[in-house]
Parts: structure tokens; sequence; C-alpha cells
């Protein structure tokens, strides 16, 4: 697995195989990204390689870093204490081309009613002109 920010001042590598690919529906996630879910793609600590010098980390709870690029914003990865042994990357960092789905939906309690309806909407292969 290779992925970078949008500006590519930060890359990262994995060799290992992924552990999980979870979809998290908490306020926390939902504010921190701007998105009305996050995807993280679960891999070993011990493997997992970066490199620039934009880094940033941004404590955000007890039990939550943020680590992005300073130039441009880009979430690249987040760390949880309690899950000691493991990096949380954000799926829109990776730029490897690979099958991944997510195996389970987390925090469903704070889900936005609308997320399960967003199958059956009208689709565009690019942006509406």
């Amino acid at each position: 697995m290779k992925g970078s920010c949008n500006c590519k001042s930060i890359s990262f590598t994995s060799n290992q195989e992924i552990k999980a690919v979870v979809n998290c529906h908490c306020n926390l996630c939902r504010k921190m990204n701007g998105s009305s879910f996050s995807t993280y793609v679960v891999v070993p600590e011990y493997d997992f390689s970066i490199t620039g010098q934009d880094l940033s980390s941004f404590k955000v709870s007890e039990n939550a870093t943020k680590h992005f690029c300073s130039r441009c914003g880009t979430p690249i990865f987040n760390t949880n204490p309690r899950l000691g042994g493991v990096i949380i990357v954000h799926l829109g960092a990776i730029d490897s081309q690979f099958e991944i789905s997510p195996a389970v939906n987390i925090f469903c309690e704070s889900q936005l009613e609308w997320v399960n309806k967003i199958d059956g909407l009208k689709r565009f292969e690019q942006g509406l002109a």
C-alpha cells in the first residue's frame, strides 16, 4: 500500500496485510473530516513508513490524534492509544489501486439517517456541469 497527501510533500507505505477497513460514523470523525462518515484502513504500526517534513499532529480527544499535511491539509492517519500497534490510515490518502471494501460500520448510533439511502441516488461519471 502506498499513499500521499494532495500536494505530494508527504508519502507513506505499508507492506503488511491490511487488518481491517472500517466506516466510522462517530460525531468526532464527521467533525474532524468534514464528511458524513470516514473510511479507514487499519495497518500494523511496525510496518508503516512515512516520509516528508510537513506532517503535523493534533490531539482531538483523549483517544484520537489526527496526523495531517501542514501544507495542504490532507488527513493522512490517526492514532489511538487504546489501539496500540496499529495506524488508522484515511482511505482517501491511499494512492495504490487495489480492491478493498469496508467490513464494518462503527458508532452507528450517530450515523446520519440518509446514509443508507444513497445507493438509489442518480449517478454521474463526472461532476455536474
